[in-house]
């Protein structure tokens, strides 16, 4: 009889440290924005996209699990600045918020940007003075780099979203717009309108974050987490296998925006 329960008390044990333990697995929340896919967006009643995969796969090499809170960009970094969310992605280094939040050691990815103007546009964009006089649009919130975000000579009209700003181009609101190449690839598709709009230059290479706030109380433990993982993946062959699977569901187009 006490061999019997010894064997249960054995068994009892063993089973809380199996099972007990998933029961108190780490979660974090993290701000996904909603609209910027393939990077991230909501989609099948959740968040998705490259960047999604890479949080999600960052955090679980450290043993944490994520829970997305999916929004809007401009409305999710607004409550990671005032501490009501410990992070938010997919945010450009830029000196204009560089000291407002917490940044993990390298970028995710690195993603180029350009001008894009009406097909039958026949000029270019190669320095900002080729902007003079003409009508810019960009997206509320988002970053383009210091030499656009802090420039007040140049003529912008922000809008809510990219699909916004993409059809204002069309119906020759505007003169330029600035897109990420994989989003606008994608938006092109959805909006049926390839061929409507080109590539006339460059604009920047972005390097884009997921930012911590300084004002919750375990932003900086949790940069500190996801820079640890991050490397981790990257060195155990995780993060390639992101980007190679996105590159076959995005139809073979290459990557050109793995962090080096």
């Amino acid at each position: 009889m006490h061999k019997f329960f010894k064997m249960i008390l054995l068994i009892s044990v063993t089973f809380f440290m199996v099972f007990g333990s998933f029961s108190y697995a780490e979660t974090v929340k993290i701000i996904a924005e909603d609209d910027w896919y393939p990077y991230s967006g909501f989609r099948n009643n959740g968040a998705e996209g490259i960047a999604v995969d890479i949080v999600r796969e960052t955090f679980k090499a450290e043993g944490i699990d994520v829970e997305f809170d999916v929004m809007g960009y401009d409305r999710g970094m607004l409550m990671v600045k005032d501490g009501e969310a410990i992070g938010c992605f997919n945010a450009p280094r830029t000196n204009e918020i560089e000291e407002t939040y917490y940044w993990h050691d390298e970028p995710m990815f690195t993603s180029h940007s350009y001008f894009y103007a009406r097909a039958d546009y026949e000029g270019t964009v190669s320095k900002i003075d080729d902007l003079n006089g003409k009508k810019l649009g960009l997206t509320q919130g988002y970053g383009y780099g210091d030499v656009i975000d802090m420039n007040n000579t140049i003529n912008k009209e922000y809008s809510k979203t990219e699909e916004i700003i993409l059809k204002k181009l069309i119906y020759r609101r505007l003169d330029y717009i600035i897109l990420y190449d994989r989003v606008a690839d994608y938006l092109m598709s959805k909006n049926n309108v390839y061929g409507k709009i080109k590539q006339v230059g460059p604009s920047e290479l972005t390097g884009l974050y997921v930012v911590f706030s300084k004002k919750h109380p375990d932003g900086k433990r949790y940069r500190d987490i996801f820079s640890a993982g991050f490397k981790k993946i990257k060195e155990n062959g995780t993060y390639s296998e992101i980007f190679k699977k996105w590159d076959e569901k995005l139809k073979g187009k290459p990557s050109t925006d793995i962090a080096k």
